[in-house]
Parts: C-alpha cells; sequence; structure tokens
C-alpha cells in the first residue's frame, strides 16, 4: 500500500519532535475548522469528508506515537469512565453549555494503568 511516508512508532512514544508535534496539530486543526464550516453550511458530503479526514490524521497521530496496540483499549476505559457521569437515574446531566457534569459515581478513566499493562 502507499502511503505518506509518515513516522510510525512500534513503541509507545511521548517525545516526539517538535515538528511533528505542530504538523499533527496543524493538520487537526485544519480539518475541524473544514468540519465546522460544513456543519454549519448544512452538507452532508463535506462533514463526511471532514470526518473521514479527522479519523485518518488520528489514526496517523496514533500510530506516530505507538498507541495502536493501546488505543482501543483506551478508548473503552474513556467510554466507561464517560458513562459513569450519569446521576442516579441513569440521565446525564448538562451545563448550561451542553456538556455534561460528573455525577456521584463518576471515576477517571485509569489510562496509566493501560499503558502499563
Amino acid at each position: 500500500a502507499d502511503t505518506f511516508n509518515i513516522y510510525y512508532s512500534e513503541d509507545m512514544n511521548a517525545n516526539l519532535d517538535k515538528s511533528t508535534i505542530d504538523l499533527r496539530f496543524r493538520l487537526m486543526e485544519e480539518e475541524n475548522l473544514e468540519y465546522l464550516e460544513a456543519a454549519k453550511n448544512e452538507d452532508i458530503v463535506e462533514i463526511a469528508d471532514a470526518l473521514g479526514d479527522i479519523l485518518y490524521i488520528l489514526c496517523g497521530t496514533i500510530l506516530a506515537h505507538g498507541l495502536q496496540h493501546k488505543i482501543v483499549e483506551v478508548f473503552n476505559e474513556i467510554q466507561r469512565s464517560n458513562m459513569s457521569k450519569l446521576d442516579v437515574n441513569g440521565k446525564p446531566v448538562f451545563r448550561e453549555d451542553g456538556k455534561i457534569l460528573k455525577g456521584p459515581n463518576y471515576f477517571k478513566p485509569k489510562i496509566k494503568e493501560i499503558l502499563e499493562k
């Protein structure tokens, strides 16, 4: 398969060079702005394109950090943590700006433990 010769790490790596970090961030920022414009314009084709590009860039960033072997478990743990934000009746409690607040059963995701296994 053809690639863009993107840096790929088999081992977890938080120590990317500054230019790689800046590039990965700029690419994500650009696609997020494209999504925002497409959503405001109610253009489902451009929304799908932006979301596909965001996913593609995210996957490349995961590979650059060598997290490809852990990211599914990390995501699942974040999902469990997010679901723990529900109130005692299993309902989300929203802040005025729409953000979901932490309920009484909230627990912080145990990402460090996942990465250390």
